[in-house]
C-alpha cells in the first residue's frame, strides 16, 4: 500500500476528534441528541480547521446504524464507507469545478431520489464560493425546502463572496483558528503515534510556522520526521528544515538594537545572508522577536500572550532589563517600515544594513515628563532670581582676614607648652556727654534729595506708505460703483502716458472695454494719472485668445521708444512677437 500522509491518516472522524472547534462541535451534537438538526449549514473560516473534517463527522452521524447519535460506531457499513470517500449517500461535490448554473440543475433532478443505505442523502460542497451567480439562484429554491432526506453542507474559506439570499437559508458555523497550545497537543500525540522523537519546543515551532492550521501543522510534521532517519529530530534541524531563522541571530539583533551596538546587528545580518534565508523573512520574524519583547516589559498580564518556551523567555526578559516599553515599541513601528522596504528592494541587504545602523546609533527620546519637570524646575530658578542652596547653584560666602590654620601638625591638638596669655588692657575712660545740638530754623535745614521723574520718549507713529496712483484709481472706480468698479478688479500699468489695465477673457474684458470711453471713468483717470494720454484695455495673461495677446505684446512693443527707434532705423515692419519670461519673472498684464 502506498504512504498516506499524516493529515489523512489521522484525519478525525467523530466530533470529540477534532481540536479547537468545540463552540461548532457541541452545537452539533446537541442538534442531533434534540432532533434539530438543519437541512442546510454553511462552515466557514480558514484552511485547515477543520471545515470538511467537521462536515464527514455530521454525515457519519446521521447516517450510522446506530443514528442519528453524535457519537457513530464506526463499524457499520456507512461509517467504514463515508470514512474511504465511497459512500453513495455523501454526495461530495467541488464547487470550483462545478459551478455552472447545468451542475446545479442536475443537482436539483437528483436531490428527489431517496437515500441507498443511510436516513439522508447528504450533498456536501466545497468551496462553496466559487459558484457563479446565476448557480447560487438556481439553487435556491432547492436550499429553502428540500426533500426531507436532504441535507446540504456548504464549506468554504470566503463566505463574504456568498449571495445573502444563501446565507439566509443555512445555519453558519465560523471555525476559528486553531491555539497554538492545542495544535502542539495534537502534533504531540502524532509523532509518538509514528514513533518520532520531538521536543516541546521544536512541536511549537511547528505550531507557530503552521499559523493556526491545524493541516499545515501535520504536513510541516510530516515533513520534519521524514528529515532524519531514526525519527529523532532536534531543534535545530527542525528550524533548519522549517526554513526559520537561527533564535540566536534574532536575538543576537535585539541585544545590538538595545544596546546600541550596529557591529553586532550586521554581524548577525552578515550570518544570515551567509546561510541563504531571504531577509524579508529575518525582518518578519525580528517583528515577532521585539513584539514578544515589548510584552515582556509591558506588564505582567501581557507576558501570557507570550508563546516561547522558557529558556527563550528567561533570554529574553535578561536583553530587554531597564529598556522601557516605549523604546521597543518605537524600534517595532521603525522595523515594520524596513520590513516593507526590505521586501521590495532589488538590493535588500543594502537597506537591511542601513536601517539597522541609523536604529542602533539613535539617541533613547526623553520622556516629555522629563522634560516638562526640567523645564519647571528652570522656571522656579529663574523666578527667584537663580538663587540655589547647598551645594547647588549660586554665590558662596567667604570670610576675609582670617588666617588660615596650620595643618603640619596632622590636628594632633594644642601643643604641650602652653605659653602664658598676656594682660588683658584697662578699659578706656568713658567719653564725655556731647553737647546739645544748636537749634536752626526750618528755612536753614537741609532738604532730603528729590527724586527726578524723566518720561520716557514715546515712540513716533510711522508714517503710512503713499496710495499709488493706481490705488487711487481703484478708490475712485468703487466710489463711483457699477459698472466702472469692475475695471478696478484688474492690473493697471502705466507707461509712457497710456494706462494699460488688463481684465480676464470673456464679459469682464468685453465690459471692460466699453467703458473706456466713459467720461466718468476718463475723469477719474486724468487725476489719478495726469500725464496720461489714453486708457486701453487687453486680456489678462493666459486668458485671453492667441490673437489677442499677440496685439497687446505688439502694442507693448511699439509704445516702448527704444524699439520704435530700432524698428524706424531698421525701415521694418513688426509682423510678431514672442514673450521670453525669464524664471522667476512675474507674469505682467499680458
Amino acid at each position: 500500500m502506498s504512504y498516506l500522509a499524516i493529515a489523512r491518516k489521522y484525519r478525525p472522524t467523530t466530533f470529540d476528534e477534532i481540536v479547537g472547534q468545540d463552540h461548532v462541535t457541541r452545537t452539533l451534537r446537541n442538534a442531533i441528541l434534540r432532533d434539530r438538526v438543519h437541512h442546510a449549514f454553511l462552515f466557514c473560516g480558514a484552511r485547515g480547521v477543520g471545515k470538511t473534517t467537521a462536515a464527514r463527522a455530521l454525515a457519519r452521524a446521521m447516517n450510522c446504524a446506530q443514528g442519528p447519535t453524535p457519537d457513530p460506531c464506526g463499524t457499520c457499513v456507512s461509517c467504514q464507507e463515508i470514512t474511504s470517500g465511497s459512500s453513495p449517500d455523501l454526495i461530495e461535490i467541488d464547487g470550483a469545478s462545478n459551478n455552472s448554473v447545468d451542475d446545479i440543475r442536475e443537482l436539483r433532478e437528483t436531490v428527489h431520489y431517496a437515500p441507498t443505505q443511510g436516513r439522508s442523502k447528504i450533498y456536501l460542497i466545497d468551496e462553496v464560493h466559487m459558484l457563479s451567480k446565476a448557480a447560487f439562484n438556481a439553487l435556491l429554491k432547492t436550499l429553502e425546502e428540500p426533500p426531507p432526506h436532504v441535507i446540504f453542507l456548504f464549506a468554504t474559506t470566503e463566505p463574504n463572496k456568498i449571495l445573502d439570499t444563501i446565507l439566509s437559508r443555512v445555519q453558519r458555523f465560523d471555525f476559528k483558528r486553531i491555539p497554538i497550545a492545542a495544535v502542539v497537543g495534537r502534533l504531540r500525540s502524532l509523532a509518538d503515534a509514528e514513533g518520532a522523537q520531538l521536543s516541546d519546543n521544536a512541536l511549537r515551532m511547528i505550531a507557530r510556522s503552521g499559523e493556526g492550521s491545524m493541516r499545515d501543522s501535520e504536513s510541516l510534521l510530516d515533513k520534519v520526521i521524514g528529515f532524519s532517519a531514526d525519527h529523532v529530530v532536534s531543534d535545530d534541524q527542525v528550524a533548519e528544515t522549517l526554513g526559520l531563522i537561527d533564535r540566536s541571530l534574532l536575538y543576537a539583533t535585539l541585544e545590538g538594537l538595545v544596546e546600541g551596538n550596529p557591529g553586532q546587528c550586521l554581524d548577525a545580518i552578515d550570518a544570515v545572508y551567509d546561510f541563504g534565508y531571504e531577509l524579508s523573512q529575518f525582518t518578519l520574524e525580528m517583528l515577532e522577536v521585539l513584539r514578544n519583547a515589548t510584552f515582556v516589559r509591558l506588564s505582567p498580564e501581557a507576558r501570557k500572550y507570550v508563546d516561547i518556551s522558557a529558556d527563550e523567555l528567561t533570554r529574553l526578559e535578561a536583553l530587554v532589563e531597564g529598556v522601557d516599553a516605549e523604546v521597543l515599541n518605537r524600534t517595532f513601528t521603525a522595523l515594520l517600515d524596513v520590513h516593507d522596504r526590505v521586501s521590495r528592494a532589488s538590493r535588500p541587504r543594502v537597506v537591511l544594513e542601513m536601517a539597522v545602523a541609523r536604529l542602533a546609533t539613535i539617541r533613547p527620546v526623553q520622556p516629555i515628563s522629563d522634560v516638562l519637570s526640567r523645564l519647571e524646575a528652570m522656571e522656579r530658578r529663574l523666578r527667584h532670581g537663580g538663587s540655589g542652596s547647598g551645594s547647588g547653584g549660586g554665590m558662596r560666602k567667604t570670610t576675609a582676614g582670617r588666617p588660615s590654620r596650620s595643618r603640619s601638625d596632622g590636628g594632633a591638638g594644642l601643643s604641650s607648652a602652653v605659653q602664658p596669655l598676656p594682660a588683658p588692657p584697662a578699659p578706656p575712660a568713658p567719653p564725655a556727654p556731647p553737647a546739645p545740638p544748636a537749634k536752626v530754623p526750618p528755612s536753614e535745614r537741609p532738604q532730603p534729595p528729590q527724586a527726578r521723574f524723566t518720561e520716557a520718549p514715546r515712540e513716533q507713529p510711522r508714517p503710512e506708505p503713499a496710495a499709488s496712483p493706481w490705488d487711487e484709481l481703484c478708490t475712485a472706480l468703487r466710489i463711483l460703483g457699477a459698472p466702472a468698479e469692475r475695471l478696478a478688479q484688474g492690473v493697471g500699468v502705466f507707461r509712457d502716458g497710456v494706462l494699460q489695465i488688463s481684465l480676464p477673457a470673456g464679459r469682464p474684458l468685453a465690459e471692460g472695454r466699453r467703458l473706456r470711453e466713459n467720461p466718468a471713468v476718463l475723469e477719474a483717470v486724468g487725476r489719478a494719472f495726469p500725464d496720461g494720454t489714453r486708457v486701453e484695455v487687453v486680456p489678462l495673461a493666459g486668458t485671453g485668445t492667441a490673437a489677442d495677446r499677440q496685439a497687446a505684446l505688439q502694442r507693448l512693443v511699439l509704445d516702448d521708444s527704444a524699439m520704435r527707434r530700432v524698428i524706424d532705423g531698421l525701415d521694418a515692419k513688426l509682423e510678431i512677437v514672442t514673450a521670453l519670461k525669464e524664471e522667476g519673472e512675474s507674469d505682467g498684464p499680458v
